[in-house]
């Protein structure tokens, strides 16, 4: 859907019509999203994958539900699969909406449901990046990527599939920045 604003007498130098897109101001996702983000000529490095592993919460009480509805108690377990469901519902949201990458010039993530922030560091503003596993994380072969940003910025982007390539990409950046700034 688009929407198409005709100039005024005033701009008759501006194009003749300029062309928004609705659902990339609200609603975009992934390359979607970063594609209106970027910059002229910036150059998308690597996009962080995000794990399947999301789903196991949802999956666990699901399973939990079956279990408690077939054996001990039908409204219970009736309740529990409602739960199981928000719960999925939830996770299939943040995956689409969750975003990190990094770019020739600077990191971007994206994240949040209802209230969807995008934060961008640019490189010279990283102090470190850092993975955090759980033993669930493990498992499923997801961890969470710890950024940290020059004063008291820590952004934590969970669920990343392919947290280690993302973060050898950002350290092989910092390195060349720094080895550019020390010649």
């Amino acid at each position: 859907m688009t929407i198409e604003k005709k100039p005024s007498a005033q701009n008759q130098d501006q194009e003749s019509v300029e062309r928004i897109s609705v659902k990339e101001r609200t609603t975009a996702t992934g390359m979607e999203a970063l594609q209106s983000i970027l910059m002229p000529g910036e150059k998308v490095l690597r996009v962080a994958q995000i794990s399947p592993g999301i789903y196991w919460k949802g999956v666990v009480v699901f399973v939990l539900s079956l279990i408690i509805m077939t054996t001990i108690a039908f409204n219970l377990g009736l309740f529990l699969m409602f739960v199981s469901v928000l719960m999925l519902a939830v996770s299939y949201l943040t995956r689409y909406f969750l975003l990190l990458a990094a770019t020739d010039k600077r990191v971007i993530i994206r994240h949040g449901i209802i209230n969807l922030d995008t934060i961008q560091f640019r490189y010279t503003k990283l102090e470190s990046v850092e993975l955090s596993r759980t033993i669930i994380g493990q498992i499923l072969g997801y961890a969470s990527v710890v950024i940290t940003g020059t004063g008291s910025r820590i952004t934590v982007v969970p669920f990343i599939g392919n947290a280690s390539k993302f973060r050898e990409e950002l350290n092989k950046i910092l390195f060349d920045q720094d080895d550019k700034a020390n010649s």
